[in-house]
C-alpha cells in the first residue's frame, strides 16, 4: 500500500506535519534528550517529515536515522533529509544494522498497527536494545481493540491496541512508561494513544 501511495503520502504529510501533535511530541522529546549524545531513530519514518522537523526546529546536530520497509518511502525520506540523516530500508522488528545502546530516542508514529502482538513484542525488544540508558521511546498508535477496516483501499491487516496493552508490553521489555494518554483525532473514527517511556 505504501509503495503505491508514497508520493501522495508525502504530499499529505506536507500539511499534516504542521498539526500541533507533532510539535508537542517532538518538543517534549527534545526537552528530555537535550545535551545527551545518541542517535534519534524513526522506526517507521515514511517520507521523513518527523526527522526533518526535529532537525530544523530542535537539534540540528543530533545524528538521525530513518527506518522504513518501503523503498519508495526511503527514497523520498533520503531526498528530504539529504546529508542531515541516514535512511535505510529495514524492518522495525529487526534493527540488525543498529548497534546496541546507540540511540537516545526511538520514535514510531502510527505504524505498530501493522504488527501482530508477537511482532510488536519483538519490535519493543529491539527498541529497548538500541536505546541507551536514559534514552526515550515515543509511540503513537490507534487505540482500541480489533482490526482496522481500510475498506476498498487495501486488504492489509491492521490492528488497534489499548493503551494499557502498550504500557504493559513496554514495561515487560524494560522500559518505564512516563506518559500514556488517549486523545480523539479530529475527523477520524478512532482515538489515538500516545506513549512515552524511558530506559533506566
Amino acid at each position: 500500500m505504501y509503495e503505491a501511495s508514497a508520493d501522495s503520502y508525502a504530499e499529505m504529510m506536507d500539511q499534516e506535519i504542521n498539526l500541533p501533535v507533532y510539535s508537542d511530541v517532538l518538543g517534549r522529546l527534545d526537552a528530555r534528550i537535550a545535551n545527551k549524545p545518541g542517535t534519534l531513530i524513526d522506526t517507521a519514518c515514511g517520507s521523513g517529515h518527523m526527522l526533518s522537523m526535529y532537525h530544523e526546529r530542535y537539534d540540528p546536530t543530533r545524528p538521525l536515522l530513518g527506518i522504513d520497509l518501503s523503498p519508495s518511502m526511503v527514497a523520498i525520506a533520503r531526498e528530504r533529509l539529504g546529508p542531515d540523516g541516514e535512511v535505510l530500508v529495514c524492518d522495525m522488528r529487526h534493527l540488525s544494522t543498529v548497534e546496541s545502546d546507540s540511540a537516545m530516542g526511538v520514535v514510531n508514529f502510527f505504524a505498530v498497527h501493522h504488527l501482530d502482538p508477537e511482532g510488536l513484542h519483538r519490535a519493543l525488544g529491539e527498541w529497548y536494545r538500541v536505546v541507551r540508558c536514559g534514552g526515550q521511546l515515543v509511540i503513537a498508535a490507534w487505540e482500541g481493540e480489533g482490526m482496522i477496516d481500510y475498506g476498498d483501499e487495501s486488504d492489509i491487516v491492521a490492528l488497534r491496541y489499548r493503551g494499557s496493552e502498550l504500557t504493559a508490553w513496554a514495561e515487560e521489555v524494560g522500559f518505564e512508561v512516563t506518559r500514556c494518554v488517549i486523545e480523539p483525532v479530529e475527523e477520524f473514527p478512532m482515538d489515538a494513544v500516545y506513549l512515552e517511556a524511558v530506559r533506566n
